[in-house]
């Protein structure tokens, strides 16, 4: 290792005669791997040019010396020894948390790249946070630049589509925290203007200033962005955010749409609750 000084098991060397017939890059006589005290012994060897290169490092490290050129001169106990470092590997931490409690976001998606655009992993780039907002890369070559890019926030969260770069060094951990800013909430109230007692069934058609539906968790409460009040005369979503308009499109009998209050225009912004009234004259 070449920061602690402790010996590497699995490193492959191939280890080339200079003096041979096979050309300019002499001759192989043989390749070898590390013993667990990090040594090849090779004996038997004829006077001549060596030269001893490194073609495999062990797992966690990264091939760090260039090949060396040693001189044997034949005599009796000619022992030359060559020494060689490895760099270990670094490694990249992610962690997703919320902008406002700061609490760990799962399910969110990342694509990770190199400087260079090349995809890294197995999955195409592709990375998830686990249940506490993280996840890790090891065995990166120390030097490499990587590019991180959230794809796809969790639900009720905003985007942070910002990519962040970082250099990867030897034997350490690089931490990149992203922060996502939760969505906004829009909660609608429609009562009777005489009683104030809630009313139930009316429905309301609530889309983006874009025309674009508000289908809160992801669709599953609504479609086609057309909402119904609760017993309590409400219609809650949370998970939104943006310039949402609100058209009441169907009453409920005994009551009637008046065209000057239908629509309602608000601006939810992330992290707050906005809230609506929408009262109903009776005829």
């Amino acid at each position: 290792d070449s920061e602690s000084g402790q010996p590497l098991e699995g490193a492959w060397f191939r280890i080339r005669y200079l003096g041979g017939t096979s050309g300019t890059g002499g001759t192989v006589i043989g390749e070898y791997r590390t013993s667990s005290n990090g040594t090849i012994v090779v004996t038997g060897l004829k006077a001549g040019t060596y030269v001893c290169e490194e073609i495999s490092a062990p797992d966690g490290y990264v091939i760090t010396d260039a090949a060396e050129t040693v001189y044997l001169s034949g005599k009796d106990q000619d022992v030359i020894t060559v020494t060689f470092g490895n760099d270990k590997m670094g490694s990249l931490l992610i962690v997703k948390k919320d902008a406002v409690t700061g609490a760990p976001i799962s399910d969110v998606e990342f694509l990770v790249t190199d400087s260079d655009g090349n995809l890294i992993g197995n999955a195409n780039g592709k990375f998830v946070t686990d249940s506490a907002g993280t996840f890790t890369i090891t065995d990166i070559a120390p030097g490499t630049t990587l590019v991180i890019k959230e794809t796809r926030a969790k639900a009720g969260y905003i985007l942070d589509d910002t990519p962040q770069t970082v250099k990867v060094k030897s034997n350490e951990v690089v931490t990149v925290e992203f922060r996502n800013q939760p969505k906004g909430n829009l909660i609608i109230v429609k009562q009777d203007s005489v009683t104030k007692e809630p009313l139930e069934g009316v429905e309301f058609k609530i889309v983006y200033a874009d025309g674009s539906y508000v289908d809160a968790a992801g669709g599953t409460l609504s479609s086609t962005g057309l909402y119904r009040t609760d017993k309590a005369g409400k219609i809650s979503i949370s998970g939104i955010s943006g310039t949402i308009v609100a058209t009441e499109v169907k009453s409920i009998p005994g009551y009637t749409i008046d065209e000057n209050t239908r629509s309602q225009r608000v601006v939810v912004r992330p992290n707050d609750t906005q809230t609506l009234h929408f009262v109903r004259f009776v005829p």
